[in-house]
């Protein structure tokens, strides 16, 4: 399978006219794969996918494969209230040398079941690569997980992110998935117990902060230490609490400048983080132990532990 271990769900780093900075788009990456990432994942939500015009979408994509340079997968977003533009983008994505593509399904209007089943058979046809599907209910259209077990059946789709807190529900599709259905969980803040159930790896957020602690949690789950990875989760949960107050993508964002890997500001209409409010996220951080995980020696050091002092 594709997708496995701990994948950062990539922020976009921005210029201030709003063009995908190259440089720091690459200085984020070497930092993330020293840490033992095992793909990427991008212009997704994180990646403010749908809040960008299509060709920053496609300088962003081709920005980082060539970054990556084949060292670690790239799985690339393309998901669009446009289909045209989402099957525009798949191609153009497969084109630059990404090894998967994925989407959420249509949103914005309310959306049979067919309707979504043959928007994906589209882009699926469209793909090179495989076809990731986007199970994100609160932001676009739930389904059934028969109907969702239906979706990945379709020709060309591998698997799916899921991205719900909903575990019953998780628990079903695990249960009822076939041997080559590749599931990988998306709230950062349950990673543990997506996990413990069964999934494949997990695609995050704040993966762009806490790499190290984040493949920690993995690997410790792999090697069946409990104990180890429900304190990292504990902790985890404690910065992700604290990003909240501020939107957690403009707050991941601002906290990479914090660590000196400046990615720019967020795209409007999320919001804006500066002055006042900066030294606010830095004191909510400071409490929550942020700062402390980013000298945290690793329980699955990557040669050298090369970031330490870099990223948690």
């Amino acid at each position: 399978m594709l997708c496995g271990g701990i994948w950062p769900a990539l922020v976009t780093p921005l210029t201030t006219a709003g063009e995908v900075d190259v440089g720091a788009t690459e200085r984020l990456i070497e930092c993330l794969v020293a840490a033992g990432v095992r793909g990427l994942y991008v212009c997704g939500g994180t990646g403010e996918g749908v809040l960008l015009t299509a060709s920053t979408r496609r300088d962003m994509a081709r920005a980082v494969i060539a970054a990556v340079g084949g060292r670690v997968p790239v799985m690339v977003h393309v998901g669009s209230v446009n289909q045209d533009e989402a099957v525009a983008l798949a191609r153009d994505a497969c084109a630059a040398g990404a090894d998967a593509v994925s989407s959420v399904p249509p949103f914005y209007y309310g959306y049979r079941f067919g309707a979504i089943k043959a928007h994906y058979e589209r882009l699926a046809a469209a793909s090179e690569k495989p076809l990731y599907l986007y199970y994100v209910p609160a932001s676009t259209v739930s389904v059934s997980p028969e109907q969702l077990l239906e979706l990945c059946a379709i020709e060309g789709v591998e698997g799916f992110k899921y991205t719900s807190h909903d575990l019953v529900y998780l628990t079903t599709v695990l249960a009822k998935r076939s041997e080559d259905t590749n599931i990988v969980s998306g709230p950062d803040e349950l990673l543990l117990p997506c996990l413990a159930l069964g999934v494949d790896g997990a695609i995050g957020t704040t993966y762009n902060l806490m790499p190290r602690l984040d493949v920690d949690i993995f690997e410790s789950v792999q090697a069946g230490d409990l104990a180890v990875a429900q304190d990292l989760q504990r902790r985890a949960n404690q910065v992700i609490d604290a990003l909240r107050p501020y939107g957690v993508i403009p707050a991941t964002k601002a906290t990479l400048g914090l660590l000196g890997l400046a990615v720019g500001q967020a795209s409007r209409p999320l919001s804006q983080l500066g002055g006042d409010e900066l030294g606010d996220l830095e004191r909510d951080l400071l409490a929550a132990g942020f700062f402390d995980l980013v000298d945290r020696p690793a329980c699955y050091p990557q040669p050298g532990d090369a970031m330490r002092g870099q990223l948690a």
